[in-house]
């Protein structure tokens, strides 16, 4: 859980009232590692508040493109499959195995024994 940017402005206010820093860890219950970072972010941009998060890429591979793929190519690999999905293979095994779907072919024409 993130700490409140007022909470923060609190524990870098007492840091620079001339607390040691052991004393605003002991007080504040925080890490050194997190007060030091707060000093760092307030010294580069003279605020507290956490940068914006970047915005989550869609990581499903859409099971229809995938249908119609496979329709397109039936013999393509999963490593092509991958390169038209921009994703690794194991992804779309674990798509194929979700839906169903088996790579495996059964070819009409045996070997004899």
């Amino acid at each position: 859980m993130a700490y409140s940017v007022d909470f923060r402005k609190c524990v870098v206010e007492n840091l620079e009232s001339g607390k040691t820093w052991e004393e605003v860890v002991s007080i504040f219950s925080i890490s050194r590692d997190t007060l030091s970072r707060w000093v760092k972010l307030h010294k580069e941009k003279g605020s507290l508040e956490d940068s914006p998060r970047a915005p989550y890429k869609v990581r499903k591979i859409d099971s229809q493109a995938l249908i119609q793929a496979l329709e397109r190519t039936p013999d393509a690999t999963l490593k092509e499959l991958a390169q038209e999905f921009s994703c690794w293979p194991n992804a779309i095994s674990g798509r194929l195995k979700k839906l169903g779907i088996t790579r495996k072919k059964n070819h009409p024409i045996r070997r004899e024994r």
